[in-house]
């Protein structure tokens, strides 16, 4: 994948709906998809690729009506199973897109240091589970719960602000992308 240069690797990709993303804490691990159309890379390869590495990561949302918006963060790693693939994340952060991920405004928000939670494990900070309630249904870092969270329901009115404020549902959204490279 080429953009602001060369090296990235796709982690993440959705087009559609045609993949579910409401799956197990063994199916994020080990990934799954089809890297022609929407997958999930693995949190194993995740965590390999960013082992000791100062890597970036590059979000990307296309809109339905051709759009695309980006935001970058300068440093991006996961921490391995034993873990919980926790989210380290590192700006500033530049884009179109906004920051729903590191600097949100708000202490529920902020991703950076959180733990992969799936609807079968439920590693969030809310009293609730973030993975289950409120038709999240995906695996992702929530907080308390998210701001940012592209692995939700892809059907209309089910995906709830998968880039809040920037997108409040998932009804104008054609694809999304998550990239990492090393720096």
């Amino acid at each position: 994948m080429v953009t602001e240069g060369k090296g990235w690797t796709a982690i993440q990709k959705r087009v559609s709906g045609s993949v579910s993303f409401d799956r197990t804490w063994t199916d994020y691990k080990r990934g799954f998809g089809n890297s022609k159309g929407s997958y999930w890379i693995g949190n194993d390869v995740i965590q390999q690729l960013t082992r000791g590495r100062n890597s970036s990561l590059y979000v990307s949302i296309t809109l339905t009506n051709g759009t695309n918006l980006y935001e970058l963060y300068n440093q991006f790693s996961v921490a391995d199973e034993t873990n919980k693939y926790r989210l380290f994340l590192g700006g500033p952060a530049t884009g179109t897109l906004g920051d729903s991920m590191l600097h949100t405004g708000s202490s529920y928000g902020d991703l950076s240091g959180m733990y992969f939670t799936t609807p079968d494990r439920d590693n969030d900070r809310d009293k609730i589970h973030c993975a289950v309630e409120y038709r999240f249904r995906g695996g992702w870092w929530f907080n308390a719960c998210h701001r940012a969270f592209l692995n939700g329901q892809w059907s209309p009115g089910s995906w709830s602000d998968p880039w809040y404020p920037t997108l409040t549902d998932s009804k104008q959204i054609k694809e999304t992308l998550m990239m990492i490279k090393y720096n």
